[in-house]
């Protein structure tokens, strides 16, 4: 067996598609048939039910994927050990969730710089980044808590509070209840955090929004409060100086103080201090500009 036909046949599993798994791996179909043919030659097994509508594991296709999936992994630290071996800074992939201000990122990488470390940041929601975390694409995430399980390494880096945003002119909310009939801006309805704590003002508010609004990005979602399009619910320390100037702020109570964000890291990389590197994600999240607005 080889990594290409191992990546093949986890990709085809993953995707459910051969012309799918074709496409991410930037291969031709018939190359991607090609691998999946030869690992059931070398096993002598069918390792996939192919349908009109696309593939799945059979039985003996779902014992592969489960080996294949940790032999990929382990290829994985492989290449990385062996490249830290070559090099004498080493990097360490971190994936945070979008919501947080850019000084901490910043300050990742200075400090980061500073212990000898290229600290490689990619931004994204909760659930992809637990997602690429899982299969290996990071090293450590730092994410909204409450979607991670008992398996991962986890340290609470923040408890901070959520607000409600709103334009300038807006009355002083003082029930969240009279949010009824508003628009709600979202920065991603894919963001499982950003969704999950909207639900639960929803239900605490009997809110029924007029419509949700997906905005794509934070900058946008600000500049469109501040035009009046809607409302939002941010976490405070998310919003600059320059955007408080233009928005109203409204202080929420009970759960909406207490939004955690945890790092989920690997305690099994041969080439990386979880101790230091955990210690170091800490001490970057005691900024004291996260317990106020405007940074």
């Amino acid at each position: 067996m080889k990594i290409s036909e191992l990546l093949a046949f986890v990709t085809v599993v993953e995707t459910g598609n051969i012309t799918q798994a074709a496409e991410r791996l930037n291969r031709v179909q018939s190359s991607i048939s090609h691998r999946i043919r030869s690992l059931e030659d070398n096993l002598d097994v069918i390792l996939l039910d192919r349908r009109t509508d696309g593939c799945s594991p059979t039985a003996q296709g779902q014992i592969l994927y489960e080996y294949a999936l940790k032999i990929l992994n382990l290829a994985d630290d492989c290449k990385n050990n062996i490249s830290y071996s070559k090099n004498s800074q080493l990097t360490i992939r971190v994936g945070i969730i979008e919501c947080l201000p850019p000084y901490i990122i910043s300050s990742l990488i200075d400090l980061g710089q500073d212990l000898g470390w290229n600290i490689d940041i990619s931004i994204g929601n909760t659930i992809s980044l637990l997602s690429a975390f899982d299969k290996n694409e990071f090293d450590a995430v730092i994410i909204g808590a409450g979607f991670s399980n008992a398996q991962h390494a986890r340290t609470l880096l923040l408890s901070s509070e959520l607000v409600i945003i709103t334009e300038k002119s807006h009355p002083r909310i003082t029930d969240i209840s009279s949010l009824d009939g508003e628009v709600f801006l979202l920065s991603s309805k894919k963001c499982a955090t950003s969704t999950r704590n909207f639900n639960v003002l929803f239900d605490e508010g009997n809110i029924t929004p007029k419509r949700v609004v997906e905005c794509g990005s934070y900058p946008v979602l600000f500049s469109s409060i501040a035009a009046g399009k809607g409302v939002s619910l941010v976490l405070r320390c998310s919003i600059s100086g320059e955007v408080k100037s233009k928005i109203k702020t409204h202080q929420l109570s009970g759960q909406f103080n207490d939004f955690k964000i945890e790092l989920l890291s690997r305690t099994d990389c041969a080439y990386l201090d979880s101790a230091k590197f955990t210690d170091m994600v800490a001490s970057v999240f005691q900024d004291p500009r996260l317990r106020d607005v405007g940074y």
